[in-house]
């Protein structure tokens, strides 16, 4: 299938559709997505097949928090259908403002998807640990800093 999104026209197999059957927060009525990725970037396009002018900029978590994890509970394997761990794969949106040094990626809502069946949902966790607006520049400084400690250590 052949769309148009505001980067021009880009060419999706049905085979890379992910439906989200509870659509994304704020964005519930549309169910149909596909990942873009961008060659030579860490940075990808959670784009709607639903609504061309809809995308979200997405990137790893682990980029950001190497130590990053998502714990789901019965109800969202069984939403996910996953059978095994490394089925999933976990996104985080990313707001790129102005000012790019005060980009953020929310950790607390990260995006699940199941590549296997190519479902995927806006998973919240309420656990405490993790917010909306973790700035991406600075806590990949820091990551990367306590790495190069670890290893001369």
């Amino acid at each position: 299938m052949e769309l148009e999104t505001r980067w021009g026209k880009i060419e999706v197999d049905e085979a890379d559709m992910i439906v989200f059957p509870q659509g994304i927060l704020g964005f519930e009525e549309y169910k149909r997505y596909t990942v873009v990725n961008q060659e030579d970037s860490m940075f990808a396009f959670l784009q709607s097949l639903d609504e061309p002018d809809l995308a979200f900029v997405v990137m790893y978590p682990e980029l950001v928090d190497q130590s990053y994890s998502v714990i789901l509970t019965k109800e969202q394997i069984a939403l996910l259908e996953i059978d095994e761990p490394e089925d999933g794969e976990v996104y985080g949106i990313v707001t790129i403002p102005e000012n790019v040094a005060e980009m953020t990626i929310n950790l607390q809502a990260p995006i699940v998807i199941n590549k296997k069946k190519r479902l995927g949902a806006q998973i919240v966790m309420m656990d405490g640990k993790y917010h909306t607006r973790h700035n991406v520049l600075a806590q990949m400084h820091a990551s990367a800093y306590y790495k190069a400690r670890e290893a001369h250590a």
